[in-house]
């Protein structure tokens, strides 16, 4: 979002509603599109040393983590799923902190991997586990299913003449929206993974 704001961007996908309408309320974004979902995965070791499966909610698999301080990594990058992250922290009544909690910078799949290798807990969207999870051998599913976790994904674009291709993402935007646009989104990845990464606008819908 940061780069929409300072014009090095002409159109962003994001799940970040309460920045989006900030934005929107601040005149540098326009038209917020809904365009699908995908949801977190709480992932760890197939031991599952904090016991999370059983946890009743995200919160609750948050806090068995900190209970039993085990390896948890952090984006801790102000994305979309880092806010998340906190979010859950929130809940739980938990600030984070210790060897345990560990903070990559790093992407999603960056950390996933890492998480990988060290056997710790990490918080993924489901579109990258679909992605990745073949090369990620030491880890499982562990928690999903929370309200809280469902990924609701918007596109925005420029103000009308703020950069020189806002007319082409204004353009794209629709697309995306349309169902042309909705068709490859329901779709995609299915040829190679087996499943799709994403679910559309319409179910997404539910969950706004």
């Amino acid at each position: 979002m940061k780069l929409l704001q300072t014009k090095k961007a002409d159109l962003i996908m994001v799940h970040a509603p309460a920045a989006e309408k900030k934005a929107i309320q601040s005149g540098w974004a326009t038209k917020r599109t809904l365009i699908g979902s995908n949801e977190f995965y709480i992932v760890g070791p197939k031991n599952d040393p904090a016991q999370i499966a059983k946890a009743k909610s995200a919160a609750d698999a948050y806090a068995r983590i900190a209970k039993a301080q085990a390896p948890f990594l952090s984006r801790g990058d102000n994305s979309g799923t880092h806010k998340k992250e906190m979010a859950i922290w929130g809940k739980a009544g938990i600030k984070p902190s210790g060897q345990w909690y560990i903070i990559t910078k790093e992407f999603m799949l960056a950390t996933l991997k890492k998480a990988n290798r060290i056997k710790g807990y990490f918080m993924t969207d489901s579109s990258t586990w679909v992605v990745g999870k073949k090369e990620l051998s030491n880890l499982s599913v562990l928690f999903r299913g929370d309200r809280f976790l469902i990924n609701v994904y918007h596109a925005l674009c420029q103000p009308g003449g703020a950069t020189p291709g806002q007319k082409y993402a204004s353009l794209f935007v629709d697309f995306v929206g349309s169902e042309d646009g909705q068709k490859i989104i329901r779709t995609y990845g299915q040829d190679l993974y087996g499943e799709a990464m994403y679910n559309d606008a319409a179910y997404a819908r539910k969950y706004e």
